[in-house]
């Protein structure tokens, strides 16, 4: 709250300024005489402050002003015979009107000319109206839609304007429908269908060939138990089978609906076909006994779960220290680099999760196959750190023999690039994901491959 109060301070006190600065404009233009313009420059000064007095009493007189300009604009009009140009003329003095009245400045609209307008309007729109049925008559349903839809825009209860307009925008999508229909294209008739009921709650009767279309179109999937190609995969089938139907049964198409195995258990001698290829043969076998239209087999040829073990190696290297010595010529204080011989260790660990995945999907009804599909997806975590009992922030890489005495093999690698590349080590992170996060990573990928493969599968293209 503490900070919005000064957010709300400012926006005040920017409203104020404009509406101010609006208001000394439409003063000049008012002094001037050009009152249209005066009125447009008050409308803004009141917006910004609706309690700007002066701005609302300038509006008042000024946009009464502007108000009769417009119903004598009207009045022309009217007098002239055209019936089109002399509504919208009105109209647009009648928004004017509205528009002022919304910021509390009541202007006068002659009561007499209210009635003018209705007079002239009934006559516009039943020119309109009478264009429009002919245009439906002759099934011109785009220029009908258009003039109905310009009459409820001006007079909504128009006799029975909104019931036609109706007919003139969705009667060609109906028709589309059907026509859909009779070629077998049930998703894309469904689609149409869809689009009537969802604006009208029913067009003749477009929710009951919505519901067939549905029927024709749906998709019931069985899924068969997954095959495995080596016996080490043999453990995952089970999981792999209830994950993808999982999916599936998530998908919103509504085009797709996965068969219960009770519902599949159910077809005599099912059980029994423990082969893929004879339980596809079964299955177009018992041709119409048979719930599902199609059926998907998979097949895991790789499943591989490598948790690797932390490895520990000790590394050597040198710790680095300035220390004060006292140089035996001049006696006096020096500073001087010292490497100490130290040990640090290094970690490694990387966990590898794969899994690949054959799928296809045969449709029964019709004796071929959909699609068939592979998937093959791995994920790994890998570190490599370091630790050290001590300030790892003076270690400089480097090689030695002995800890406690010299040798020719030393070596001391203080460079900004090799100490960074080292530092780097103890900066890393240190906790790996978890085979099993891999692993669930590796098979949501999976589950979403299958889904997108049905997705994408287009029995009518």
């Amino acid at each position: 709250m503490k900070q919005l109060l000064p957010i709300l301070i400012i926006t005040f006190l920017m409203a104020g300024c404009a509406s101010k600065r609006n208001y000394n404009k439409a003063q000049k233009f008012d002094e001037a005489g050009l009152y249209t313009d005066a009125a447009s420059l008050y409308f803004k000064s009141l917006s910004a402050n609706k309690n700007n007095i002066d701005a609302k009493l300038g509006l008042q007189r000024t946009g009464q002003l502007v108000l009769e300009d417009k119903i004598d604009a009207f009045k022309s009009k009217y007098n002239n015979g055209s019936a089109k140009d002399a509504v919208y003329a009105y109209r647009e003095a009648e928004n004017y009107f509205k528009q002022l009245a919304s910021l509390g400045v009541k202007l006068i609209l002659p009561e007499e000319q209210k009635e003018y307008y209705q007079e002239v309007k009934d006559r516009y729109l039943d020119i309109l109206y009478q264009q429009s049925m002919k245009a439906l008559s002759l099934d011109e349903f785009v220029t009908a839609e258009a003039q109905l839809k310009e009459i409820i825009s001006i007079d909504k209860n128009f006799k029975d304007a909104q019931s036609q307009w109706v007919i003139a925008k969705y009667e060609p999508v109906y028709r589309h429908g059907n026509q859909l229909m009779l070629s077998q294209q049930y998703r894309s008739a469904y689609d149409r269908f869809s689009t009537i009921n969802k604006a009208t709650k029913g067009y003749k009767n477009s929710i009951e060939l919505q519901t067939q279309c549905l029927d024709e179109a749906t998709v019931t999937i069985a899924v068969l138990p997954f095959g495995y190609k080596y016996r080490g995969s043999r453990n995952y089938t089970t999981m792999m089978k209830e994950r993808v139907v999982s999916e599936l049964s998530q998908l919103k198409s509504p085009f797709y609906k996965i068969i219960s195995d009770e519902a599949i258990n159910s077809v005599p001698g099912w059980t029994q076909t423990k082969d893929q290829a004879m339980a596809l043969k079964y299955a177009r076998h018992q041709g119409d006994n048979f719930e599902a239209k199609a059926i998907l087999a998979a097949r895991i040829d790789n499943y591989q779960k490598m948790a690797g073990k932390l490895n520990k190696n000790e590394k050597r290297g040198y710790l680095k220290q300035t220390v004060e010595v006292i140089n035996p010529q001049t006696k006096v204080k020096e500073q001087k680099v010292k490497y100490t011989k130290v040990r640090y260790y290094e970690f490694e660990q990387e966990n590898t999760v794969s899994i690949s995945l054959n799928y296809e999907l045969n449709r029964v009804d019709r004796d071929e196959l959909a699609f068939a599909d592979n998937f093959y997806g791995s994920k790994k975590d890998h570190i490599h750190y370091a630790r050290f009992d001590g300030d790892y922030k003076k270690l400089v890489a480097g090689t030695w023999k002995y800890i406690d005495k010299e040798s020719a093999e030393d070596k001391v690698y203080d460079s900004e690039a090799s100490n960074s590349r080292l530092h780097e080590l103890f900066t890393n992170k240190k906790d790996i994901q978890s085979i099993t996060t891999l692993e669930n990573q590796v098979l949501k990928e999976c589950m979403e491959h299958v889904a997108n493969s049905m997705v994408k599968y287009q029995p009518e293209n």
